[in-house]
């Protein structure tokens, strides 16, 4: 076969064995590398190895394979710290040492703005870390069932709806590593019909909630019982399915740098869950809109605000798209507009409101950097200008990534 032919996408086949070389670690987890003109991927490798990989699938110029030999040996390996790492679909990074897993996220960011949003952004990455094991205060833990009805819990395998059955988890919380183990010592209190249970950890007690179906009915889930987690001098209580980050060993440090010196008489908090950075805010401006369209987070965040005894924020129960059509121009040029929204971004046509609405200063919390570049870049096209990226490495060992972006009017435009 000539070689033209040999990399040909056409001359390869699933089963086949290549030997490449690991340019890159890619959002995802994934170890890029090409033959001639195809792109492969393959987990749980290092920037630089020469490794043998067997092709697992393919599609157009694109390839997965597996590991089957590793020919040359990164000096940033390390032993993973869990035995069911490999199988379980929880972690992607636990063979790499912390310092390069948060160099290789920060590399996620700059290539994605400059991918996927055009933007070649030359300044510094900053990068906030914190211990990369015993961080995690919430889980979901799957349940299957064998002939004999005995529960069997875990996650996922990797890509599958397989259930990898975990004995423990390096990356929980201590008091959640309790909570797994006290389930499987005794099986008998695992409801027949739970297909799920919610562990969530806080400052006081941990929840062990057992939920049926898919979605395990998040209000229900909810109204079973709450936690409480104090965080830079606040009070905040919470269920097991509502939305509050995750790393109890980093949160503080997270808050401090979303939250920053900004200052002034508004503040308007898109996406605003149950009130995790609205109040923090409250501290620093004169009024605050808390804008959140899940009944059951505005609902904690109410009460966490009559808890703290904090008055200057108010609560708008509607989606960010309804807000802004409705009641955004009650906002208008507010010294902070901080949106911190689900992984499918904000949007075209939510970035564009908020240029419309004229901030003085946008700050922009992201746990993807795919769509943060998408809407960075409506952001930059409607007349502002990046000022400051940090990394907040909040879920180590996992291909996960918060970012936190400021931006500011561009001098040279008329922003509103």
């Amino acid at each position: 076969m000539k070689d033209q032919d040999r990399n040909s996408p056409t001359a390869i086949h699933p089963g086949d064995i290549l030997e490449v070389t690991i340019e890159k670690i890619v959002y995802g987890g994934e170890g890029l590398a090409r033959h001639g003109p195809m792109v492969i991927l393959v987990p749980f490798t290092a920037p630089g190895e020469r490794v043998r990989v067997r092709i697992l699938s393919m599609s157009k110029r694109l390839f997965r394979g597996e590991v089957v030999e590793l020919l040359t040996r990164s000096e940033r390996r390390v032993p993973p710290r869990c035995r069911h790492f490999g199988r379980c679909g929880g972690c992607q990074l636990q063979h790499l040492d912390d310092q390069i897993q948060a160099q290789i996220k920060s590399d996620f960011i700059r290539e994605s703005l400059r991918r996927l949003g055009a933007i070649d952004w030359k300044g510094e990455i900053g990068i906030i870390t914190g211990p990369g094991t015993g961080y995690r205060t919430r889980a979901e833990l799957k349940v299957v069932r064998d002939q004999h009805d005995q529960p069997h819990l875990g996650y996922f395998e990797a890509g599958t709806h397989n259930l990898c059955e975990i004995e423990s988890c390096p990356i929980l919380h201590p008091a959640a590593e309790r909570e797994l183990r006290h389930l499987r010592e005794a099986p008998e209190r695992t409801a027949r019909s739970a297909s799920r249970i919610f562990i969530v950890v806080g400052d006081d007690q941990s929840l062990a909630i057992q939920a049926t179906g898919e979605d395990g009915k998040r209000a229900a889930t909810d109204a079973l019982g709450t936690v409480r987690q104090r965080v830079r001098g606040i009070d905040y209580h919470f269920g097991a399915r509502s939305f509050f980050q995750s790393n109890r060993l980093l949160i503080d440090s997270f808050v401090a740098k979303v939250v920053g010196d900004a200052a002034g008489q508004s503040a308007v908090d898109l996406y605003a869950g149950v009130g995790l950075f609205s109040l923090q805010l409250a501290g620093h401006f004169a009024r605050v809109c808390a804008v959140e369209g899940d009944p059951v987070a505005v609902r904690h965040g109410i009460q966490n605000r009559e808890i703290n005894g904090i008055a200057n924020v108010e609560y708008h129960s509607l989606s960010v798209e309804a807000w802004l059509k409705h009641h955004g121009h009650e906002w208008r040029q507010s010294d902070l507009l901080l949106l911190d929204p689900p992984r499918a971004g904000a949007g075209v046509r939510v970035c564009q409101s908020i240029v419309a609405l004229a901030p003085r200063q946008v700050r922009y919390v992201s746990c993807n950097p795919t769509t943060l570049a998408r809407d960075l870049r409506t952001l930059v096209d409607g007349g502002y200008s990046i000022s400051a990226i940090t990394l907040i490495d909040m879920f180590p060992q996992t291909f996960h990534v918060e970012a936190v972006v400021t931006l500011l009017p561009d001098r040279n435009e008329k922003i509103g």
